[in-house]
């Protein structure tokens, strides 16, 4: 299958630049490692999970879940596709009903595992199903699906969302998005 972009560009933007360190469960999407020991993600799999993701969120009503890091394009992502963006993840707000910011989610999109474990618990007591973007050292328990990718940069995040995005457009016969204006700073 013809990637969704040009491998060079998912080289460009780190995309498939791990970490030093792995963990055993995510072995699987990784094809090599640098002289240097660092962990490399194949391409190929990340661009499979990407259009995996697109098909699992599609018509949902999902919350995403960024860090500073990629705020801003977590708000982009969500301006597109009507999800629920939270930066700062506080505890109950998928669990609690009386709580202000209570939103009870379809699916929890998390783009970093590491720095959202309480959300990632949260949902999984309450049995809403977790896709999350995943590094090579990152540890998966509670997640339903992993993408495979480099979180340490916001770049990488941004176009894999940018991605996820047309990828749902597509699906949907809508016009997609200019790599452009989703990357372009408000």
């Amino acid at each position: 299958m013809e990637l969704l972009i040009p491998r060079s560009e998912y080289i460009k933007h780190k995309v498939n630049r791990g970490g030093m360190s792995k963990n055993k469960k995510l072995e699987r999407f990784i094809s090599w490692k640098t002289p240097a020991g660092r962990n490399m993600f194949s391409i190929h799999k990340i661009d499979e999970r990407i259009r995996i993701a697109a098909r699992f969120l599609l018509d949902k009503n999902f919350l995403i879940i960024g860090t500073e890091l990629d705020k801003e394009y977590c708000e982009k992502f969500g301006k597109f596709t009507g999800a629920k963006v939270i930066s700062n993840y506080t505890s109950s707000i998928i669990s609690n009903p009386h709580n202000k910011e209570y939103f009870e989610p379809e699916i929890l999109f998390v783009t970093n595992v590491d720095e959202n474990r309480n959300a990632i618990e949260e949902a999984n007591i309450n049995r809403v199903p977790v896709l999350a973007f995943c590094n090579t050292n990152s540890d998966v328990s509670g997640v339903d699906l992993i993408i495979p990718l480099n979180t340490t940069n916001k770049y990488a995040i941004g176009l894999s969302l940018w991605l996820i995005l047309n990828e749902m457009r597509k699906l949907k016969k809508e016009k997609e998005i200019p790599f452009e204006e989703f990357m372009r700073k408000e």
